[in-house]
Protein backbone atom coordinates (compact mmCIF):
# COMPACT_ATOMS: atom_id res chain seq x y z
CA UNK A 1 0.00 0.00 0.00
CA UNK A 2 1.30 3.29 -0.92
CA UNK A 3 1.60 6.41 1.45
CA UNK A 4 -1.09 8.39 -0.18
CA UNK A 5 -3.58 5.82 -0.04
CA UNK A 6 -2.53 4.75 3.77
CA UNK A 7 -2.97 8.41 4.41
CA UNK A 8 -6.12 9.31 2.95
CA UNK A 9 -7.69 5.88 4.82
CA UNK A 10 -6.19 6.84 8.07
CA UNK A 11 -7.46 10.49 7.83
CA UNK A 12 -10.36 9.92 6.36
CA UNK A 13 -11.40 7.29 8.38
CA UNK A 14 -10.36 9.36 11.30
CA UNK A 15 -12.41 12.39 10.30
CA UNK A 16 -15.55 10.53 9.79
CA UNK A 17 -15.59 8.38 12.88
CA UNK A 18 -14.65 11.37 15.06
CA UNK A 19 -17.08 14.41 12.97
CA UNK A 20 -19.73 11.91 13.10
CA UNK A 21 -19.80 11.22 16.65
CA UNK A 22 -19.12 14.40 17.66
CA UNK A 23 -22.00 16.22 15.29
CA UNK A 24 -23.86 13.20 16.35
CA UNK A 25 -23.82 13.80 20.22
CA UNK A 26 -23.22 17.78 20.84
CA UNK A 27 -23.01 16.79 25.03
CA UNK A 28 -19.99 15.46 24.12
CA UNK A 29 -18.60 18.04 21.84
CA UNK A 30 -19.92 20.36 24.65
CA UNK A 31 -17.93 18.48 27.36
CA UNK A 32 -14.52 18.28 25.25
CA UNK A 33 -15.01 22.45 24.14
CA UNK A 34 -14.90 22.93 28.04
CA UNK A 35 -12.32 20.79 28.60
CA UNK A 36 -9.72 21.89 26.21
CA UNK A 37 -10.40 25.23 26.32
CA UNK A 38 -11.10 25.66 30.92
CA UNK A 39 -8.14 23.11 31.44
CA UNK A 40 -4.65 24.42 29.92
CA UNK A 41 -3.41 20.79 30.32
CA UNK A 42 -6.07 19.16 28.20
CA UNK A 43 -5.38 22.21 26.16
CA UNK A 44 -1.53 21.19 25.51
CA UNK A 45 -2.18 17.57 25.08
CA UNK A 46 -4.90 18.36 21.80
CA UNK A 47 -2.27 20.64 20.61
CA UNK A 48 0.66 18.13 21.23
CA UNK A 49 -1.54 15.31 19.67
CA UNK A 50 -2.44 17.82 16.47
CA UNK A 51 1.31 18.43 16.01
CA UNK A 52 2.14 15.20 15.83
CA UNK A 53 -0.29 14.01 14.06
CA UNK A 54 -0.29 16.93 11.28
CA UNK A 55 3.74 17.02 11.65
CA UNK A 56 3.99 13.53 10.80
CA UNK A 57 1.88 13.66 7.99
CA UNK A 58 3.56 16.69 6.53
CA UNK A 59 6.76 15.05 6.26
CA UNK A 60 5.35 12.25 5.04
CA UNK A 61 3.53 13.55 2.56
CA UNK A 62 3.71 16.99 1.67
CA UNK A 63 1.81 16.65 -1.99
CA UNK A 64 0.02 19.80 -3.32
CA UNK A 65 -2.36 18.63 -6.14
CA UNK A 66 -6.33 19.78 -6.95
CA UNK A 67 -7.12 15.48 -5.61
CA UNK A 68 -7.43 13.36 -2.58
CA UNK A 69 -3.35 13.49 -2.07
CA UNK A 70 -3.81 17.61 -2.17
CA UNK A 71 -6.71 17.42 0.46
CA UNK A 72 -4.42 14.89 2.72
CA UNK A 73 -1.80 17.81 2.67
CA UNK A 74 -4.31 20.34 3.29
CA UNK A 75 -5.80 18.60 6.29
CA UNK A 76 -2.29 17.94 8.16
CA UNK A 77 -0.99 21.02 7.36
CA UNK A 78 -4.32 22.32 9.11
CA UNK A 79 -4.47 19.93 11.96
CA UNK A 80 -0.23 21.12 12.61
CA UNK A 81 -1.14 24.74 12.47
CA UNK A 82 -4.27 23.77 14.53
CA UNK A 83 -1.85 22.18 17.87
CA UNK A 84 0.59 25.38 17.25
CA UNK A 85 -2.50 27.75 17.61
CA UNK A 86 -4.19 26.05 20.32
CA UNK A 87 -0.70 25.48 22.48
CA UNK A 88 0.68 29.19 21.81
CA UNK A 89 -2.26 31.28 21.98
CA UNK A 90 -4.94 29.74 24.02
CA UNK A 91 -6.29 33.15 25.06
CA UNK A 92 -8.68 34.24 22.45
CA UNK A 93 -10.90 30.82 22.56
CA UNK A 94 -11.65 31.47 25.97
CA UNK A 95 -12.81 35.27 24.93
CA UNK A 96 -15.33 33.49 22.06
CA UNK A 97 -18.93 33.19 23.39
CA UNK A 98 -18.87 29.11 24.02
CA UNK A 99 -22.17 28.42 21.69
CA UNK A 100 -20.87 30.71 18.96
CA UNK A 101 -17.76 27.86 19.47
CA UNK A 102 -19.99 25.04 19.94
CA UNK A 103 -22.05 26.54 16.21
CA UNK A 104 -18.89 26.88 14.33
CA UNK A 105 -17.20 23.44 15.43
CA UNK A 106 -20.58 21.72 14.32
CA UNK A 107 -20.22 23.54 11.19
CA UNK A 108 -16.65 22.75 10.42
CA UNK A 109 -17.06 19.06 11.26
CA UNK A 110 -19.99 18.91 8.79
CA UNK A 111 -17.92 20.39 6.05
CA UNK A 112 -14.75 18.17 6.66
CA UNK A 113 -17.05 15.47 7.47
CA UNK A 114 -18.13 15.24 3.96
CA UNK A 115 -14.82 16.00 2.27
CA UNK A 116 -13.64 12.62 4.16
CA UNK A 117 -16.22 10.41 3.12
CA UNK A 118 -15.56 12.25 -0.53
CA UNK A 119 -11.90 10.94 -0.54
CA UNK A 120 -12.53 7.66 1.11
CA UNK A 121 -14.87 7.34 -1.70
CA UNK A 122 -12.60 8.12 -4.31
CA UNK A 123 -9.72 5.95 -2.65
CA UNK A 124 -12.05 2.62 -2.83
CA UNK A 125 -13.43 3.14 -5.90
CA UNK A 126 -9.40 3.05 -7.52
Amino acid sequence: MEVSTFLGLFWGWMIVIVSGMLFVRPSVLRELKKLVVEDRGYGIMYGLLSIFLGLGTVILHNVWALNGQGFITIIAWLALLKGIYVIAYPEPSKKTDFEVRILSTRIALAIVGALALWMLVVIYMK
